[in-house]
């Protein structure tokens, strides 16, 4: 794993600005956190720190600006987020002027739409329903392999034959065996394991929610296929 990149995000509602995380923290092969956790941990080792939250009315969650005061101003920062409106407005100005005046270095910022319910929203039942999506995944990862090209995981790594596997990085919290929804992962002395390979169904949750990155998925264009006829036998979890 990436031990000089970590990425610290603050997402309360949706989860919205935690699946761009996710997807930049596979991408830059680092720990990704929340503030909760960040404020309570040492981050003095880190060279790049990622702040991302979602827009709470016209700024950052108030926890990424506490951390500021954890964080040295020779570290790198990039900042990123996910709002209810159209465009993003002026909303990163407030934590920009702030890493400025701590002449701390901003390698670039983020944003995108995300799924709000708050506000006029409301009378619609919610607006940029299904946002973030794919392509703004694709478009985060882009973001982070631009302004940190040294730091960029090239591949991820399966051994021939597989199409699950997980590496020595994880740190076996479990978060992967209760999110999946085939029963694919399991603990087996002290460690994750691959138990039912051909269950999977590639659904990439648990890519999502693996703080250390420690798990690689792959199939060919032929192995969809193989994937696709076997659930389509299916008829139950």
């Amino acid at each position: 794993m990436n031990r000089d990149v970590i990425i610290i995000n603050e997402s309360i509602y949706h989860g919205n600005t935690a699946r761009l995380a996710h997807a930049m923290a596979q991408r830059a092969n680092c720990m990704v956190i929340n503030t909760e956790k960040a404020l309570s941990i040492d981050l003095s080792t880190y060279k790049v720190v990622g702040l991302g939250s979602g827009i709470y009315f016209t700024s950052l969650h108030p926890n990424i600006y506490k951390l500021l005061d954890k964080l040295s101003p020779t570290q790198k920062k990039f900042i990123f987020s996910t709002h209810g409106s159209p465009i993003l407005g002026k909303y990163h100005s407030l934590i920009k002027n702030e890493l400025l005046r701590r002449e701390i270095t901003l390698l670039g910022e983020f944003s995108t739409r995300g799924y709000d319910c708050t506000g006029p929203f409301i009378i619609i039942s919610g607006g940029n329903k299904g946002k973030p999506d794919e392509r703004d995944e694709r478009r985060a990862v882009k973001f982070i392999s631009k302004i940190i090209p040294q730091y960029i995981k090239v591949l991820p790594f399966v051994p021939k034959g597989h199409n699950v596997f997980i590496d020595e990085d994880c740190i076996v919290c479990g978060n992967c065996i209760s999110i999946c929804p085939m029963n694919v992962l399991t603990f087996h002395e002290g460690r994750t394991i691959v138990n039912n390979e051909k269950d999977c169904t590639h659904c990439s949750l648990c890519l999502s929610i693996c703080p250390s990155q420690a798990i690689s998925l792959r199939h060919s264009f032929i192995e969809a296929i193989q994937i696709a006829k076997r659930h389509a036998k299916k008829t139950s979890l």
